[in-house]
């Protein structure tokens, strides 16, 4: 056990804090706890775009960028898949969003099933 919950038994058991209010103590400081693996995990994260045209089973494009440069996207996006995502009403701000948010899978499926192609987004 991490110091700070022992410390927190410890005030239950000294009898200076209900189990009530040990309890609220422990959620918070898992809270807190979940909030420092998040941000680290997150620059452990990758940013996929992958672009499918044809075989949908094999990518045509297939970018991956670390999140911790996933600001400076815009500029590296390859035209084929922002035009994809300008076609469907997805926009770049709205993908920053999401992995702003932290969110983790995919984020955008696009199909076109006339063209028979598919742009997809996710965080890995």
């Amino acid at each position: 056990m991490r110091d700070e919950t022992m410390k927190i038994l410890k005030m239950v058991e000294d009898k200076k804090i209900s189990a009530e209010e040990a309890a609220k103590l422990l959620e918070a400081l898992e809270r807190s706890s979940g909030k420092e693996e998040t941000s680290q995990e997150k620059y452990r994260k990758t940013l996929r775009i992958k672009v499918f045209e044809g075989d949908l089973s094999k990518p045509k494009v297939n970018v991956n960028i670390p999140l911790t440069i996933v600001k400076f996207i815009g500029k590296l996006m390859p035209d084929k898949v922002k035009t994809k995502l300008d076609e469907y009403n997805v926009s770049f701000e709205q993908i920053m969003e999401m992995v702003e948010k932290g969110e983790t899978g995919k984020l955008v499926e696009v199909e076109d099933t006339e063209e028979n192609e598919r742009v997809e987004i996710y965080i890995e």
